[in-house]
């Protein structure tokens, strides 16, 4: 799963910028920018990666949060 194509797709989809849902976070206009093209930062904070996906209606696992852990059967 590439998360940065994901948000790039998902943002685009609901006619979102990159900037403002940067802004939205309460970062800079270039976070999310710089988060696609240069890999920085390497992973989204857990409650910006959560507002994102709200944002976007999307499951939060595809912008990268893990699977939650679930006993073995």
């Amino acid at each position: 799963m590439n998360v940065r194509q994901n948000l790039l797709r998902f943002a685009s989809e609901r006619g979102e910028s990159l900037t403002s849902l940067s802004l939205k976070l309460g970062r800079n206009s270039a976070y999310l920018q710089q988060f696609v093209g240069r890999g920085s930062p390497r992973r989204l904070p857990e409650d910006e990666r959560r507002m994102l996906a709200i944002t976007l209606n999307v499951d939060e696992r595809q912008l990268g949060a893990r699977d939650p852990w679930a006993p073995s059967a």
